[in-house]
Formats: C-alpha cells, sequence, structure tokens
C-alpha cells in the first residue's frame, strides 16, 4: 500500500467514538480536500457560502439542507443513504435533527479564499448580517463566524420588517 493514500472504516470509526462526540470531528485536511462528519442536533440559522463545490453524504437520520436559488428559500431533504453535491456559492444551511449524521466533503481553500456566511430574515428574505472567515478547520469556522450575531441581538432584527431571527 502507498504511504499516502489513508483509508479506514468509516462506520466502526463512528461507532467507536459515538459517546464521546462534539457537533463535528475531521477525518482528515492534509490533502486536497477536507472531510469531517458532523452529527445533530444543530440550531443554525446561518446559510454558508462555500468557493468550491461541497459532497453531503447522509449516513444516519435527516439532514434539512436549507439553501437559497434566486434569494428564494428552498430545501432538499436528505435521508439515509442519499448522497448531495451542492455547487459553488449557493447559500445553504446545513440543519440536522437528533440522531443525523453526516459526511462531508469539501476542497481545500486557496490562501486568497474565504468563506462567506449570510443570515437572512425569514419573513421577507432580506439581509441581515455577513461576515467571512478562513475555514481552515471546520470545527470553529461556523461559531466564529456567528460571534457577532450571538453577540449583538441588533444583527438579528430585520431593518425592513422588524421581524426577529431567533438564533
Amino acid at each position: 500500500m502507498f504511504p499516502h493514500l489513508k483509508g479506514f472504516n468509516l462506520q466502526r470509526w463512528i461507532d467507536e467514538n459515538r459517546n464521546n462526540w462534539g457537533q463535528r470531528r475531521v477525518i482528515w485536511n492534509d490533502s486536497d480536500f477536507i472531510a469531517f462528519v458532523t452529527r445533530g442536533p444543530n440550531r443554525r440559522k446561518d446559510f454558508h457560502i462555500n468557493p468550491g463545490d461541497e459532497i453531503f453524504y447522509q449516513l444516519e437520520g435527516e439532514l434539512n439542507l436549507h439553501y437559497l436559488s434566486d434569494g428564494k428559500p428552498e430545501l432538499a431533504v436528505l435521508k439515509t443513504g442519499d448522497l448531495f453535491l451542492m455547487p459553488a456559492r449557493v447559500p445553504h444551511s446545513p440543519r440536522r435533527r437528533e440522531g443525523s449524521w453526516t459526511f462531508v466533503i469539501e476542497r481545500k481553500r486557496t490562501h486568497e479564499e474565504k468563506d462567506l456566511f449570510i443570515w437572512v430574515c425569514e419573513e421577507c428574505q432580506k439581509s441581515l448580517y455577513e461576515t467571512d472567515v478562513r475555514f481552515d478547520d471546520p470545527s470553529d469556522a461556523v461559531a466564529k463566524a456567528s460571534e457577532a450575531m450571538r453577540s449583538d441581538k441588533n444583527l438579528a432584527t430585520c431593518k425592513s420588517c422588524g421581524a426577529v431571527l431567533e438564533l
């Protein structure tokens, strides 16, 4: 076997670590790709805009993959065994229920690239807030992006219709 080839049993790895798991665990990020497993539940309201394609494979449970198409909300429901390719630059918000486990593969970002995170009003779809972050480690990129929204409730209030986004 070539020393640079890496492989292991994904399901066994999850089962062995199932009781000692945070929100997500990186499998590898020392290649052209970042691969990680993430689980539910989560309470995301942000939309991630990735500069590259993103692959979702639903291992267990259900993933509600909210995304914006021409600014309008859409939903793809992924069930166990479903595979989904999210094209680059499509705003998407993966929302997982309890018992949901998802395998995600993304390409590494170049030094010039940053990921964009946006929040939109659920009532009128107007933009509330956006920020960009370096996506070197998926374990903390969402948390870094969400810091301002969580610390300043005014950012969650729509300037157009007055609705407040519950985070």
